[in-house]
C-alpha cells in the first residue's frame, strides 16, 4: 500500500513515517507482538531510501516502541493505545460526543452555542485556556497570538524563542519552520507542541507601491533569505515582479543600491529589531506570516478550541 510523506516539510522525513507509526500504535491499528513492514518494503512504500526508514525505526526503538528482533523484523512491543491515559482520552472523546450529538438533535445548538452555555450554568465565566504561541521573535509571536485570539476563545500568549526559559505547563502551539529549534531546547517538551503551517501575508500586496518591480528579500542569513524569498515568490508572480534574497540588516541601503521601483521585504526576526523610522518607510515593508487558515482549523478542532460567537468558519 502506497504511503505518503511531505518532502516539502520542514519536519524531517524519517519523523514523519515514526509519527504516522505511533498513531498507528496509539490507535491500535498495530499491538504488541505485530511486525512492521521490512525495510525494504517500506523504503518502496513510502517511496523514501533505506535509510530513511532505518531511521525511522531506530526512532521509534529508542522510545520502546518497537524492537529489531534478527530475522524476525521489527514488531511492536508494546501497545499505547491501551495505556490507562489513552483509555481515559477514548472515555472523555465518547463522552463529548454524546452530549454534543444530543445538544444538536435536541436544542440546535453547535459546538461553541453548547460551550457557552456550559461556562454560563458553571457559575459565570469560566477560565479559558492559555496558550503560548511559540516564533523566533517576541513580534511574530503576538502577530501569531493575535491570530489565534480574534477567531478562538482562548488566552493566547506570545513565548518567543529569544527566551531562555521553556513555556510553562499546558497548550503549545508552534509553526513547522522552527521545529528543530523546539526539538534542540526543549527535546521533553517536543511531543506537547502543535505544529501549525504557516505561509507569507496576501495583504502584502496591498501595501507596495504600484511602481515596484524589484522585491528584496532581507534577512541575516542567506539560507532563511532563500527560504522567505521562496515563500513569496508566488505572491508577486502576477505582479510581473522580480524577488531576490539579500543578506544584512539595513534595508534602506540595499533601496540607495538598487534605485527606483525596488521593495524591500524584511524578515520578521529583522524587522522587530528595526527602529521606527525605519519600519515608516513606505518602500520597507514587513515580510509577514500567517497561518494557514485550514490548519489552524484542524489543530482547533483537535484541541478543543470554541470559537468566539458570530465567527465565520473558513471554507
Amino acid at each position: 500500500m502506497k504511503q505518503e510523506v511531505d518532502p516539502g516539510s520542514p519536519v524531517p522525513l524519517y519523523h514523519q513515517i515514526a509519527e504516522a507509526i505511533r498513531a498507528r500504535i496509539e490507535r491500535g491499528d498495530l499491538a504488541a507482538g505485530d511486525a512492521l513492514e521490512p525495510l525494504r518494503e517500506a523504503a518502496r512504500s513510502w517511496g523514501v531510501n533505506l535509510h530513511t526508514v532505518r531511521h525511522a525505526y531506530t526512532a521509534l526503538a529508542r522510545q520502546g516502541l518497537v524492537e529489531t528482533r534478527g530475522a524476525r523484523g521489527t514488531r511492536v512491543t508494546r501497545s499505547q493505545g491501551r495505556t490507562q491515559r489513552a483509555a481515559r482520552e477514548a472515555d472523555r472523546q465518547e463522552f463529548a460526543s454524546r452530549v454534543l450529538e444530543e445538544a444538536r438533535e435536541r436544542l440546535g445548538l453547535d459546538a461553541a452555542q453548547l460551550c457557552r452555555e456550559i461556562r454560563r450554568v458553571g457559575g459565570g465565566e469560566a477560565r479559558r485556556e492559555t496558550v503560548h504561541v511559540v516564533e523566533c521573535t517576541k513580534w511574530q509571536c503576538q502577530s501569531h497570538a493575535r491570530e489565534i485570539a480574534t477567531r478562538f476563545d482562548v488566552d493566547a500568549r506570545e513565548w518567543s524563542l529569544e527566551r531562555e526559559e521553556e513555556p510553562p505547563a499546558g497548550t503549545i502551539i508552534a509553526t513547522y519552520f522552527h521545529y528543530n529549534d523546539i526539538r534542540r531546547m526543549w527535546p521533553e517538551r517536543l511531543r506537547e507542541v502543535t505544529f501549525v503551517t504557516i505561509g507569507p501575508d496576501p495583504r502584502i500586496l496591498e501595501e507596495i507601491p504600484d511602481d515596484t518591480t524589484r522585491v528584496l528579500v532581507c534577512e541575516r542569513d542567506a539560507v532563511t533569505a532563500d527560504t522567505v524569498a521562496s515563500d513569496v515568490r508566488a505572491l508577486f508572480r502576477s505582479r510581473g515582479c522580480d524577488v531576490e534574497p539579500v543578506v544584512g540588516a539595513d534595508p534602506l541601503a540595499w533601496l540607495d543600491a538598487r534605485g527606483v521601483g525596488t521593495v524591500v521585504l524584511v524578515a520578521p526576526r529583522v524587522w522587530s529589531s528595526l527602529p521606527p523610522s525605519v519600519r515608516s518607510h513606505p518602500r520597507v515593508l514587513v515580510a509577514a506570516y500567517v497561518f494557514e487558515s485550514m490548519d489552524l482549523d484542524r489543530a482547533a478542532r483537535m484541541l478543543g478550541w470554541p470559537e468566539h460567537a458570530g465567527v465565520v468558519q473558513q471554507p
